[in-house]
């Protein structure tokens, strides 16, 4: 037994001495690796290093997560190869007054590249492997918020305190609205393996280079060649995004199947995702709006009715349904009660489809992906999502209330009540939702809810 532990430390001391022998001599500088939030699939980390497909972490009082909480790990070509722990106590040199470290065992003279400020490092896709990168829900509403909704939760990078101070006066002045953490959006995207992530109708991408510009969105063939010929990468914060280990160890994406609904816990408020909202609206040069309250309409306009229409996809209402649904929404928008936009997103440009729902206050349509517009929303918005009497999904709820909005259910002919909203009530679902039947609507008792929320939104004290 003495021989077999002897011989597990010399290992993991002759591992220690063989990672900390490689790397860069401005690791000493950087200071050791620094848990800032754990959440496996959102995990942050400060000062982490990177060469030919490994993480490098460098341990010192700070824990850690096991290595099956980090990433997902591949044995392919293709993606995450390994994360090595460095012990930093073992790898630097300290004074004998002071005890600060005065030294380390290290590589001198190799190509580092730094990359300063927080980076999102989108670990899936690799090996051709499911990412759902390429639908705006996936990609944008769970990733991407996830990832938000963790960030504005931890304090900022000690660099950026300063400069935070100054942009959240300068926001404070203008009337905008800050998210925790650093309040600004993340320095960049690496999107490291998945080279088909955009492959479906380009609303990612258009969302990616708004928020990130293109030269802080890394794609994949250009990671590769950054990170070609033993190249260093030194991630100052990363913020490692990981679908599997999301859905492996975190309770409620095991209970309900959805990638960030523990992430979406960890939000400061609603509000933290307005600055990402702005930066996409303004990127289209569309006005960012806000409203005086959760549930009003928008200062000085009628009630905006989104209707998000399906009739060319293979979930879809019968088009008689369709019809009279329209000339019921229409009838209010005649009273002068509503404006009523009817959305076939096939027919619209990616800065019409932000635009139109940039000033909506209610949503409503069949459940699918076209909900996610949602996220360009003002704060405090309406979601009516329509689905067959025998379905439920957890797809959208947990999102309006991560964006601070009411999520109504709505089968047939009566709400779906929220005592319900139960993972047991998934395992019923139905096969109408995917197999191309036609959605079930009773359009009288539906629209007399819609109004009933259109007469609540213009509700006035005065």
């Amino acid at each position: 037994m003495r021989a077999a532990l002897t011989l597990f430390f010399t290992v993991r001391l002759l591992s220690t001495a063989l990672a900390a022998s490689v790397l860069p001599s401005q690791a000493l500088s950087h200071g050791p690796t620094t848990l800032i939030s754990g959440l496996p699939g959102f995990t942050v980390l400060d000062n982490v290093w990177y060469r030919n497909r490994t993480f490098y972490v460098l341990e010192d009082e700070s824990k850690i997560p096991q290595t099956d909480r980090l990433l997902s790990l591949s044995r392919s070509s293709s993606g995450t190869q390994s994360i090595e722990r460095v012990n930093w106590r073992e790898m630097a040199f300290y004074d004998g007054e002071d005890n600060s470290p005065k030294g380390i065992q290290s590589k001198p003279d190799v190509e580092i590249e730094e990359l300063h400020g927080i980076t999102l490092f989108f670990n899936d896709g690799w090996d051709g492997k499911w990412s759902g990168y390429k639908w705006l829900y996936h990609m944008v509403a769970e990733a991407l918020l996830g990832s938000l909704s963790v960030l504005s939760s931890v304090p900022p990078l000690p660099t950026s305190i300063r400069s935070h101070r100054q942009d959240q006066n300068q926001a404070m002045r203008q009337g905008w609205v800050t998210y925790g953490g650093d309040g600004k959006l993340p320095d960049r995207l690496v999107i490291a393996w998945d080279y088909n992530w955009d492959a479906r109708y380009g609303l990612p991408r258009a969302v990616a280079e708004a928020l990130f510009g293109d030269d802080n969105l890394i794609e994949p063939g250009e990671w590769t060649q950054m990170t070609s010929q033993d190249t260093w990468i030194y991630f100052e914060r990363v913020l490692l995004v990981d679908r599997d280990r999301a859905h492996r160890h975190n309770p409620l994406t095991h209970q309900w199947l959805k990638m960030a609904v523990d992430a979406y816990r960890l939000a400061s408020s609603p509000s933290f995702f307005f600055p990402t909202r702005h930066a996409l609206l303004s990127h289209y040069d569309i006005p960012t709006y806000t409203r005086s309250a959760p549930g009003l309409r928008l200062s000085g306009r009628k009630p905006k009715i989104v209707y998000v229409d399906r009739q060319r996809t293979e979930r879809k209402f019968d088009m008689e349904v369709h019809k009279q649904l329209l000339k019921r929404l229409k009838k209010i928008e005649k009273a002068k009660k509503a404006v009523v936009v009817d959305a076939v997103l096939d027919d619209l440009e990616k800065k019409e489809q932000f635009e139109m729902f940039s000033d909506a206050d209610i949503i409503l349509g069949i459940h699918g992906n076209g909900l996610s517009h949602e996220l360009w929303m003002p704060e405090g918005g309406i979601i009516i999502e329509i689905l067959p009497p025998t379905s439920f999904h957890y797809d959208y709820p947990p999102l309006s209330a991560a964006l601070g909005h009411e999520h109504i259910i709505w089968q047939y002919d009566k709400l779906f009540p929220r005592d319900k909203w139960i993972p047991e009530n998934t395992k019923r679902n139905g096969s109408l939702i995917h197999d191309g039947s036609l959605i079930p609507l009773d359009v009288d008792s539906f629209t007399k809810l819609v109004e009933a929320l259109v007469d609540s939104m213009s509700f006035s004290y005065h």
